[in-house]
């Protein structure tokens, strides 16, 4: 628990000193290792939270009181979808020639830049810190985030899709590596360590991560869905980012209002590859955040059933919408 502690109030810790006249990081801390060491469960508007500093009071304060500043971006998206990726891209595009801000921003992870963890207090430090515009993110679904404050302020918004085989195989790894209490707590159910019960729990939506019980991936991506031509949203496919990551990344950029030159367009690129995200971001190294980045790698862990389940639950879903997911490249 010490160690636990003491990762929680170094890295509040190392992005406030950035700021000036922040407010005491200590509340923030205390709530983040009481989240870790007895998760508890929160709820607003049907949807369960448990765990993991997520919080539906947040949820719900954020949606009622907070307001973002012009130019700010959320990187929205269902877990393990390409926000890091995404989140990374956009920092490069604002702040790949300011050191300090690069510095700052690459230390920023779950606890300090997603809208639903936490507590408010936390808003209040990130609007301390030495920057104009901030680059967050969220894994709330659509009912839960205030569209017309975002746009009235002057905010945009990228959503990230990803095919459903490799979003739930790297769900599956990232969770069986975070430090968790799983003893005594609901969260050995919700992310069981075995592949094949995990299957069956998270395409139940049995995991409460801001979803209503009974509600996965696909109802994530069907509540995001209408608002994916609001002028203030772009959605970005995490597949045809691997594929074309300069084509992908100038949209990103145009989205932004960021003019950027060819030869900063292919540092942007090289800076996001996953290699270099790995080398860059790895306080993650502990519980493998960054694994392989490919596509099709659900082919290594998918049994047949389990492959016909998922087309099954596209096919039932997504059928009146236009997304068609790419499952190997």
């Amino acid at each position: 628990m010490d160690g636990m502690k003491e990762w929680y109030y170094q890295s509040f810790k190392e992005i406030s000193d950035f700021g000036k006249n922040v407010p005491n990081i200590q509340p923030l801390v205390d709530y983040f290792v009481e989240s870790a060491i007895q998760p508890k469960l929160t709820e607003w508007k049907g949807h369960k939270v448990y765990g993991f500093g997520f919080n539906a009071d947040t949820i719900k304060w954020v949606y009622d009181n907070w307001t973002p500043w012009q130019n700010d971006v959320i990187v929205a998206s269902f877990p393990k979808t390409g926000t890091t990726w995404v989140r990374h891209i956009v920092r490069l595009l604002y702040f790949r020639h300011d050191e300090k801000l690069m510095k700052m921003t690459g230390g920023m992870a779950m606890p300090h830049i997603y809208l639903e963890t936490g507590i408010p207090l936390k808003f209040e430090l990130l609007d301390k810190l030495p920057w104009d515009r901030k680059v967050l993110s969220t894994h709330v679904p659509a009912a839960l985030f205030n569209f017309e404050k975002i746009r009235s302020a002057g905010a945009k918004v990228i959503y990230t899709i990803r095919n459903p085989k490799d979003q739930l195989v790297s769900w599956h790894k990232m969770m069986a590596n975070v430090p968790m209490n799983r003893e005594g707590t609901d969260l050995k159910h919700q992310y069981p360590l075995e592949w094949e019960k995990y299957f069956d729990v998270a395409i139940s939506g049995k995991q409460q991560m801001t979803n209503i019980e009974g509600e996965y991936y696909m109802e994530h991506l069907l509540s995001w869905y209408p608002h994916r031509n609001d002028e203030n949203v772009l959605f970005v496919v995490f597949e045809d980012l691997k594929k074309d990551p300069l084509k992908e990344i100038r949209r990103i950029a145009k989205f932004l209002d960021v003019k950027i030159s060819e030869d900063d367009l292919l540092k942007v690129a090289e800076s996001s590859s996953f290699v270099s995200m790995k080398k860059e971001y790895h306080w993650t190294d502990k519980m493998k955040f960054f694994r392989k980045g490919e596509v099709g790698d659900w082919k290594n862990h998918f049994t047949v059933a389990q492959s016909e389940k998922v087309d099954a639950l596209v096919e039932e879903k997504l059928a009146e919408t236009d997304i068609k997911f790419t499952y190997e490249l």
